[in-house]
């Protein structure tokens, strides 16, 4: 039998048998077969190939009906985009006209309130007026009585002197025996002058009457005034009431007016993404119409004929998972930079959208074959129809565009994700393929830089906001007298619409107390954690093994000695005991949950300003902001008052204030003291409202978002200043005069001041010294992003900056860089954005970013203008719960909240039972920021700011700075601010400490510290005996503080570790300050010599500390 006769039946309809008949065996020869067979194998080839054709004709049939309908579907999704899109126009022309209304109504509010104070102030003025008629009548009542009173006793005296007179005159005749009628002519004078008198009297009464009348009236007509003020009093606060709620519903009406812009906005680019894919669909089936039906090559031998097998489940996905679909173009160069990614992205989108559309299509098809049968079917696809060479991925993105995750998290996390497999179309493409949903782990590369819709209309909105923002910048400065009346309206719609609202400040009356409350509240905590009571020393187990380093000194925790009553000897004497033992006999270990959670809130503080603060100010403070209170630079008892009780308030207007001179900064004279190359330090971030909070190639934004997205370069600072220039001096400006020629356009040349500063923005620099973070970010920045530059740490020190040095230094002691009043001043040291001055420089929308200060310390903030600033503050004794706020907020637990930078939501705080400050800072005014106050801020237009640190001279403040050094070391970091330095150093300098508590602090500090001092000074001697380690000794006594290391330092710090080392100072070969930890880490004393200063004499920090009393 030969071969074929003894071939099994071979099933037509499977992927195998489609190439099985092309094959032949390898024991079988062509030759070997008769001419019979050889033609029965021709024919049979034939047949196959006539198969293939009719197959390949069928599936360009069913592809060509699903383009169409495809093509019907999105002219029908296209339509309803376009119906939609009318819809949401009309809604919005609804609420313009609503939104105009109430503008209307709240004109109309405004009238009412104007006529209401003029009305006021005329019943005030004749209130006034007839106050006046009153004391005035009542004077002349008091006169007229005064003066019948007078009448009355000088008319008694006249009767009495004429009955004496009568009585002589009696005795006289009754003497003489003479008759005469002297005594009828005196009778009669005395009544003649009876009735003058009461005629007199009854003139007088009549007056009084008269004047009583008088007085009545106008008493009932003061009444009568005090009733109407009362009734306009009340209808001014109705009104006011009504204000607030139409402002309310326009605020209402502009979020939706946002709202429906970003659904018109979005809308229009599903729009243009649908009439893309009409487009695409269209094209395809001209290529499908267009291709040549008879395509077969006569004589083509089977190793030329490739058949590209896939089944319809593997192509098209039920789901309607998004797949990715990178495209390989022979005519496009990679290399090309003129071909933008979006271009691409689009293109993959609109792709894939097609063959997704197709799947449910293709589903619902009637034909000669079902959709089941096309899934057991093989399919071919010729060449002609593969040009695009697609390769299709499915990925696991859901629809909405959400494919990337958090950037900060991916580069923190560090961890894998899976790769899906999916079935490849093309030339190469294998027949089988591994099953989707089996997947390997892949390393994530970094990020690189994606086109959605969504990041697209993000920076498109941030370039109107930054648009609008400019233009307000330009108003402030120039105004726009001369203006028609549609160009004010137009100005000021754009102005209201980036308006900041629920701020709040209170103007205190000079002199005003501001409440006292015990440190915010949290006295008794921070005493029981820094200076408890003695307690009994807890038994332990004596230690064999001396420590291996000093660990560093902390202020929290018990104290196993009375600091009222212990004598600096006993300290040294229980202190030796640590290198016996193995145990501290002073004070025990700091408790890391307490130092962590130390500020917690007292509500009653706050409800105390609230009180305070209606007093002052005459109305209520129920509002979503707790107010912040603002005073005069004359008032020095209410400074007094602020520093030692508020959170956060401001200095009005401190231009002058002692000689502080605020054109010391101007920006030209800063820009000449450094030298033409002199670099600052650019943050780059996104301009938002500040109620949102995207990053560069964010899809959406979680309501409790919290992470920053914003990188660091360094650019010229003269170029920096140059690109300021040209976006507001010259594009904005320009802009700005347009739209005050043509109001009508407003909308036009707002969008396109918006392209123009996005096109003129500082480029991205390419430092070699960029952190690995920045180059991160910078990779994910897409072309269309829009990138403001913000300058700062500027630091304004050295011989070139001394005029700006001193004009900081005329201000108050308390609160200059380096007055007397501060704590840092008894550091001897100066630490650039400590209590050394440096400046910001603004542009609008730049954000300074949620945290508290250094320990916790005070910080001044100077607005130099011109523009205004937005600051949000929390209140010391809600720290805590914010605290806890951002933990859970955060994107990563791996890293501490120290090393991100975040911005919080106002509407989560509040949510969350948090009181938040919020408030404007207007040029020319003065921030002090308390102790342990989290604050952040964003600037309103192109502005500078200059600051430090300042640490007031009191118990709250050195207490929070001592246990925020604890707070430090439990986080693994280390305190910036030396505060054994600055206690030893209080005690020496004999500054007068008159607060009580404070005097009990700095005993508590200095007897900690001796008895630390004591332990280094054991274990140094220890090493002495074993090791390459040298004491020197120095002897020093008093104030004037040594210079340590190679940078002649006044406090010495580790120069790899940072830790703070007092008294005992090791240093390498080098002359390099290194800590005991770091020398046992690093293992230097095997290969060199470490000299330990020691500055002090024990004997003599033990005569400071007898001689320093807590009673004074």
């Amino acid at each position: 039998m030969n071969t074929l006769e003894k071939s099994q039946p071979v099933d037509m309809n499977t992927s195998e048998a489609s190439t099985k008949c092309l094959k032949r065996s390898n024991e079988e020869s062509v030759d070997s077969l008769s001419g019979f067979e050889k033609k029965k194998l021709k024919e049979e080839i034939e047949a196959r190939k006539k198969d293939m054709e009719v197959v390949t004709k069928q599936l360009k049939d069913n592809q060509l009906q699903q383009l169409i309908k495809n093509l019907d579907l999105y002219q029908k999704q296209k339509n309803c985009i376009d119906a939609e899109m009318k819809v949401v126009e009309k809604k919005q022309e609804e609420w313009v006209l609503k939104e105009k209304m109430v503008q209307l109504d709240i004109e109309n509010f405004r009238n009412e309130k104007e006529k209401c104070s003029i009305d006021m102030k005329i019943v005030e003025s004749k209130t006034q007026e007839l106050r006046s008629k009153v004391d005035k009548l009542n004077g002349e009542k008091a006169a007229l009585e005064s003066k019948k009173e007078q009448k009355i006793s000088q008319f008694g005296n006249d009767k009495l002197w004429m009955e004496n007179e009568k009585d002589e005159y009696d005795e006289l005749i009754a003497e003489n025996g003479l008759e005469t009628r002297t005594d009828d002519r005196m009778k009669n004078e005395v009544e003649a002058r009876e009735k003058v008198h009461e005629a007199e009297i009854l003139a007088m009464d009549a007056n009084l009457n008269l004047l009583q009348t008088q007085l009545d009236g106008f008493v009932k007509r003061e009444a009568e005034s005090h009733t109407l003020k009362s009734i306009i009093l009340k209808k001014q606060e109705e009104l006011n009431g009504q204000e607030e709620t139409a402002k309310k519903m326009l605020e209402d009406f502009r979020i939706s007016h946002d709202r429906f812009s970003a659904e018109t906005l979005e809308l229009e680019i599903k729009k243009g993404q649908m009439e893309e894919d009409i487009e695409a669909t269209k094209l395809a089936i001209d290529k499908i119409t267009s291709v040549d039906g008879n395509d077969k090559k006569e004589g083509q031998d089977e190793q030329e004929i490739e058949a590209t097998v896939f089944t319809q489940n593997e192509f098209f996905s039920n789901d309607f998972d998004v797949p990715e679909i990178p495209f390989v173009d022979g005519s496009e160069d990679k290399n090309d930079k003129n071909i933008g990614e979006e271009k691409h992205r689009n293109e993959v989108v609109d792709k894939t959208d097609s063959i997704l559309r197709s799947t449910d299509s293709e589903q619902a098809t009637n034909g000669n074959s079902s959709a089941d049968d096309l899934q057991e079917k093989p399919i071919g696809f010729s060449d002609d129809l593969d040009d695009a060479e697609m390769q299709i991925v499915v990925s696991d993105e859901s629809p909405n565009g959400e494919e990337q995750e958090d950037h900060d998290e991916e580069q923190e996390e560090g961890d894998e994700v899976q790769a899906d497999e999916a079935p490849t179309d093309g030339p190469s493409c294998s027949t089988q393929s591994k099953k989707k949903g089996k997947s390997e782990k892949v390393q994530k590369k970094k990020p690189k830089a994606k086109v959605h819709s969504k990041p697209l209309q993000i920076h498109k909105s941030s370039e109107l906001y930054n648009a609008k923002l400019h233009i307000k910048a330009c108003y402030k400065k120039f105004g726009y007298s001369g203006a028609s009346d549609a160009a004010k309206e137009a100005v000021d719609e754009i102005i209201e619409s980036v308006e900041e609202k629920n701020c709040s400040v209170v103007q205190l009356v000079q002199g005003a107390q501001f409440p006292k409350n015990e440190c915010r509240g949290l006295k008794s905590q921070l005493m029981q954690l820094i200076m408890g009571p003695k307690v009994e020393r807890p038994k332990a187990s004596a230690s064999k093994n001396g420590p291996n380093h000093v660990h560093p000194l902390t202020y929290t925790g018990d104290l196993y000695l009375d600091v009222n009553t212990a004598k600096g000897q006993d300290v040294l004497d229980n202190a030796v005991e640590l290198m016996k033992t193995g145990n501290n006999h002073v004070f025990g270990p700091s408790e890391k949950e307490k130092v962590l959670n130390v500020l917690e809130g007292d509500s009653r503080v706050v409800e105390a300003e609230k009180t305070f603060f209606e007093q002052q100010s005459l109305h209520s403070t129920n509002g979503r902001s707790h107010p912040v209170p603002v005073i005069s630079k004359n008032d020095e008892e209410g400074l007094k008052h602020l520093l030692a009780n508020a959170s956060i308030f401001m200095v009005d207007d401190v231009d002058k204030w002692n000689g502080f001179d605020v054109k010391a900064f101007d920006l030209d004279k800063i820009s000449k003291v450094f030298k033409p190359d002199h670099t600052v330090q650019v943050i780059r971030q996104v301009p938002q409202p500040t109620t949102t909070n995207f990053n560069f190639t964010s899809t959406d934004q979680k309501s409790n978002e919290i992470g920053i997205y914003h990188f660091t370069e360094l650019h010229k600072l003269e170029h920096f200043l140059d690109n300021q220039n040209i976006c507001f001096q010259a594009l904005t400006k320009e802009a700005y005069n347009e739209i005050l020629a043509s109001p009508a356009n407003k909308d036009e040349l707002l969008k396109k001041l918006g392209e123009e500063l996005r096109k003129n923005q500082l480029p991205l620099g390419d430092d070699e010294n960029d952190s690995e973070d920045a180059k991160a970010m910078k990779a994910t920045v897409p072309k269309y992003a829009n990138l403001i530059s913000f300058g700062t740490n500027v630091d304004l020190s050295g011989p070139t900056t001394k005029e700006q040095e001193k004009s900081c230094g005329k201000l108050p002691a308390s609160l200059a860089p380096t007055g007397k009043g501060s704590l840092l001043n008894f550091a001897f040291e100066k630490i650039p954005g400590l209590n050394q001055v440096q400046m910001y420089l603004k542009p609008p929308a730049a954000r300074t970013t949620g945290h508290f200060e250094s320990n916790s310390l005070g910080s001044i903030n100077i607005n130099l203008g011109p523009a205004d600033c937005i600051w949000w503050s929390v209140p010391a004794e809600y720290s805590q719960s914010f605290a806890q706020l951002l933990n859970r907020q955060r994107r990563t637990k791996k890293s501490s909240a120290f090393s991100q930078t975040w911005w919080p939501n106002e509407e989560e705080c509040i949510k969350h039972g948090i009181v938040v400050q919020k408030f404007v800072q207007r040029p020319g005014q003065l921030v002090y920021v308390g102790i342990g106050t989290y604050h952040w801020v964003q600037s309103e237009g192109y502005t500078a700011n200059v600051s430090w640190n300042v640490g007031q001279l009191s118990f709250h403040q050195l207490a929070v700075a001592a246990i925020m050094n604890d707070h430090y070391l439990a986080q693994a970091n280390y305190s910036i601010v030396p505060v054994e330095y600055i206690s030893w150093n209080i005690v020496m300098s004999s500054e007068p400490v008159e607060e009580k508590e404070f005097r009990q602090l700095l005993k508590a500090i200095l007897m900690r510290s001796l008895a630390h001092q004591q332990a280094t000074l054991d274990f140094v001697s220890d090493k002495i005996k074993s090791n390459n380690v040298e004491l020197l000794p120095k002897k020093k006594t008093g104030l004037k503080p040594m210079k340590f290391g190679k940078d002649k330092d006044a406090v010495a710090r580790c120069f790899n570790c940072a830790q703070v080392l007092f008294n005992f100072v090791p240093t390498n070969k080098e002359n390099r300050i290194i800590c005991f930890k770091c020398i046992d880490k690093y293992e230097v004393l095997k290969t060199s010599k470490i000299n330990v200063i020691q500055c002090y004499d024990l004997e003599y920090l033990v005569g400071v500390f007898d001689g320093f009393k807590i009673e004074q």
